[in-house]
């Protein structure tokens, strides 16, 4: 076998491994590649204060969002990436969303999940996604709105 047809043959076995890897690593995943300027709220408008469910069998009539809500997630939560967002997504979890106009006049939708203390902000059609450890519970009716809240286990 020559150099060249070692080197060729190398090549060759060197994509058909990579062709199986993944497209990126454990380290990439948890990139948040952009973050949303949020800036100071102007205001909070719910259109409907219910909780809907990601599963059939989700209960979630009880639980609601506010602007107090809205603005305790947005000012605790911290940018995440989306791969960190779909490692933690319950399938049973409630939302609630809302819009928010920023005194800059931007718009963007809130989404918060409830149990999780996960959430997204969308503007412009695109998805950034946040998670706030203090806000596990944020759309029950006795959340404490407390930042120091320890996290559930």
């Amino acid at each position: 076998m020559t150099i060249k047809q070692f080197l060729s043959a190398a090549l060759l076995t060197g994509a058909a491994v990579a062709s199986f890897a993944s497209p990126t690593s454990d380290f990439d995943k948890t990139i948040q590649t952009k973050k949303y300027r949020l800036g100071p709220i102007k205001s909070v408008v719910v259109q409907d204060r219910s909780a809907k469910g990601f599963g059939a069998q989700t209960a979630c009539g009880h639980l609601a969002i506010d602007e107090k809500r809205v603005r305790f997630f947005l000012a605790n939560a911290q940018f995440r990436s989306e791969y960190q967002y779909s490692q933690e997504l319950q399938t049973g979890d409630c939302n609630a969303q809302a819009q928010v106009t920023f005194q800059d006049r931007r718009t963007a939708k809130v989404s918060i999940d409830n149990w999780t203390g996960w959430g997204a902000i969308t503007a412009r059609g695109t998805a950034y996604f946040l998670q706030c450890d203090a806000c596990a519970d944020i759309l029950a009716t006795g959340f404490p709105f407390d930042a120091r809240k320890p996290v559930r286990p």
